[in-house]
């Protein structure tokens, strides 16, 4: 069973450098439906960066996200979800073509909200997830019209594994092809389309659900070094 829709997603990412070593991550998600009319998700995360090396990151943190109804086959109500999150990105140039590829482990706390007695109750069920995304940035040549411009091809893989996983042993894949932007060694912009299948954990009739969303990302990345003050 198939379920589409139209997304636009707006996205906050903020590193603070406190030292060679360690940084810290902020990021807010504002995702919605039906171009900006209806909530999809709302996300946040945080955590602590650890740089091995210049090409090599851990980092570790949590995660919030509330999931809102949506599309042709939703859920009952919106749920939240509590995430603590392992990641390593390494990255690998080829010339002057950027490249990198993102590692990430979820513990995944999802909530099942029902009511009870006229009342509404939450309750959780643990699951686990594993994240790969690899990330290409073609730089444009550089000239008075495309100076610090460049061309953005990611593509994202989700695996859900455990007792608790439902009908999504494959949980999603996001695809990205965007304008990057960095006027400044502090900002970064990233504008273009994302698609988003998404496999429900649930089957309707004894068949899947996959939702297929399309649309629009915008995202925006800070780097603040409070190191050097």
């Amino acid at each position: 069973m198939n379920d589409n829709n139209s997304i636009a997603w707006l996205a906050y990412t903020g590193g603070i450098k406190l030292n060679q070593k360690i940084s810290i991550h902020t990021e807010y998600q504002w995702r919605r439906t039906d171009g900006f009319k209806n909530w999809q998700q709302a996300l946040y995360r945080t955590g602590v960066n650890y740089s091995l090396r210049e090409d090599v990151n851990i980092i570790a943190g949590y995660a919030f996200a509330q999931t809102f109804t949506y599309g042709e086959y939703p859920a009952a109500f919106a749920f939240p979800e509590h995430r603590i999150f392992q990641q390593v990105l390494i990255k690998n140039p080829i010339g002057k073509v950027e490249v990198s590829h993102r590692f990430m482990l979820e513990q995944r706390f999802v909530g099942r909200v029902f009511l009870e007695n006229g009342n509404k109750k939450t309750d959780y069920s643990y699951l686990n997830r594993m994240r790969y995304r690899a990330k290409v940035e073609i730089p444009f040549q550089k000239n008075k019209l495309a100076t610090n411009w460049s061309l953005i091809l990611q593509d994202e893989i989700f695996i859900g594994w455990g007792k608790n996983i439902g009908a999504n042993i494959f949980d999603q894949n996001r695809i990205g092809i965007m304008l990057g932007y960095k006027p400044n060694s502090t900002l970064k912009l990233e504008a273009g389309y994302i698609n988003q299948t998404l496999q429900q954990g649930r089957r309707i009739n004894n068949n899947p659900v996959f939702q297929h969303n399309n649309g629009f990302l915008l995202a925006a990345n800070f780097n603040f070094d409070v190191s050097k003050k």
